[in-house]
């Protein structure tokens, strides 16, 4: 079995930010996605909204739907060049290498979109890298996510595929995350590590005297 250590990328690797909100705007500001495309967004947000299938925000890419994926592709690339890689935290590099110098295999699992996760593992240098799947058809995006969203309860499952497939130790592995949100995930683990938490991770690290960490 391997070892692994396991690195949420929102507010942990990425201080303060959210790489897809920063996306965002960037489209915005390129004119990719218009007033409408938000539009849209803010509709199928209500919509999920009033018939009671909760509050689906964080999976919700309405406002990319019909976009040329090879676009998306290449907006991602350049908007991580230009907008966030000066966001991303040195000291969560250093953890990244001391753990690949440990023997760890580096994951990087976030609910950020695929195209934006692709440019964190080739920028960290991280082994496996798996993030929101955008469905696609003949070349464009549909708006909707294809497979499991590794959001909360998400990313556990994600996880727990992820060791059944690759022989994952996760008693023997690390998790790094920021948010509450994230301690389904992070109890699978040995070695659970709250980052930058909120004050919910931050109260539940204490009692269950887990590891804590500033990036």
């Amino acid at each position: 079995m391997i070892k692994a250590a396991i690195f949420d990328i929102d507010n942990t690797i990425l201080k303060g930010k959210s790489s897809e909100r920063i996306f965002i705007r960037y489209l915005r500001e390129k004119g990719i996605i218009t007033y409408m495309d938000i539009l849209r967004f803010i509709f199928t947000f209500l919509v999920k909204l009033f018939s009671f299938r909760g509050l689906y925000i964080k999976n919700n890419k309405s406002y990319l739907k019909g976009k040329d994926n090879s676009v998306i592709k290449e907006a991602a690339r350049d908007c991580f060049r230009d907008r966030v890689i000066s966001f991303i935290s040195r000291e969560a590099l250093a953890e990244i290498q001391k753990k690949r110098e440990s023997g760890h295999v580096i994951v990087l699992l976030s609910g950020t979109l695929d195209v934006l996760i692709e440019q964190f593992k080739e920028y960290c240098g991280a082994d496996i890298a798996l993030g929101s799947n955008l469905e696609r058809c003949n070349g464009r995006l549909t708006g909707e996510l294809q497979g499991i969203h590794p959001y909360g309860c998400g990313k556990a499952l994600v996880l727990q595929d992820l060791a059944s497939k690759m022989q994952i130790d996760l008693s023997n592995s690390y998790g790094y995350a920021d948010q509450y949100a994230d301690v389904k995930f992070l109890c699978l683990l040995g070695h659970p590590v709250a980052v930058n938490a909120d004050l919910g991770l931050k109260i539940y690290a204490r009692i269950k005297g887990w590891s804590t960490m500033d990036f």
